[in-house]
């Protein structure tokens, strides 16, 4: 059986779906059909403690011949750091990273605003950054992975990257800003595929679904506990504009009618707390990659 040669290993929120709806389309190129959910395989220790081989079988059994590379995406990774890039170097020595970078800034927003369209999250974000620090401290069990909270954790890209550069070196690890890459600008796409060692390939545009912000955060919670495990089912009924049943139609619509087109703007009292908090790790990020960084802070 075939294994992988390459991983999309992060970062949440960051675009590493949109990266991989694009290299699906290559021929050479093979990842799991099934998106959701990532294998995270080498981050949750529940996934990791099924072994090797129901990895290996769960993901890449059925890899064509003509893939050249082989690989899955798990955002979770660079946030693991050491402790990731020590399991994966154990199996997988030569295994190439593909790692999606956002300014860490705007991830964090992104964020916090997936974990309140999720249903988890009623505080404002300026509370929710005043509170992380003990909320992370506070997760028990399997939300001590997890982590929902960790609205920054997630984006100190030059720490976690040093971690990996213990067990990988940098010729393995393709670092992308992902503002650079876009359906209107896929100008990065040949570097990729040359990391890769693919030929060069004109992918269709990648599926574009509109971005949801939540009407009342409290009522987003509420319906979420409501609805129990078919929450997320019926979140992306609504994102893919599915016309669906449900048998508590008053409840449904609730949930349709606490969603809004309306994009919401960042708090710039939270934009400046944020850059204090990344200023650092952005400039030591600078020397670690090809693309230029300042704009994360100059940008308002």
């Amino acid at each position: 059986m075939r294994v992988p040669n390459f991983i999309i290993g992060g970062s949440a929120a960051s675009g590493t779906g949109f990266l991989y709806e694009l290299l699906i389309q290559s021929q050479e190129v093979y990842l799991p059909q099934n998106r959701i959910p990532e294998p995270h395989y080498y981050y949750k220790t529940l996934e990791y403690a099924k072994g090797f081989n129901y990895y290996i079988h769960t993901y890449f059994k059925h890899v064509p011949l003509e893939a050249k590379a082989i690989g899955e995406r798990s955002s979770s990774y660079l946030y693991g750091g050491r402790a990731v890039a020590s399991k994966i170097a154990r199996d997988f020595p030569d295994m190439k990273f593909i790692f999606m970078l956002r300014n860490p800034i705007q991830r964090a927003w992104a964020n916090y605003r997936f974990t309140v369209l999720q249903g988890f999250e009623d505080l404002s974000f300026y509370e929710a950054l005043e509170q992380e620090k003990q909320r992370v401290q506070s997760m028990q069990g399997i939300w001590r992975e997890i982590q929902p909270y960790d609205y920054t954790g997630r984006g100190f890209y030059a720490k976690q990257l040093k971690e990996f550069l213990e067990f990988f070196p940098q010729s393995q690890i393709l670092c992308i800003k992902s503002e650079s890459i876009s359906n209107d600008d896929l100008s990065v796409l040949p570097l990729i595929c040359n990391f890769l060692e693919i030929h060069s390939f004109t992918p269709k545009a990648s599926p574009e679904y509109p971005s949801f912000s939540v009407v009342n955060a409290t009522k987003q919670r509420e319906l979420r506990k409501y609805f129990g495990d078919r929450f997320s089912y019926l979140m992306n009924s609504v994102r893919l504009q599915e016309d669906i049943y449900v048998q508590e139609e008053e409840k449904y619509k609730e949930l349709k009618e606490n969603l809004t087109y309306t994009k919401e703007q960042m708090p710039q009292e939270c934009q400046e707390m944020l850059i204090d908090i990344f200023r650092d790790d952005i400039y030591e990020l600078a020397s670690m990659v090809t693309f230029d960084t300042n704009s994360w802070i100059e940008a308002r």
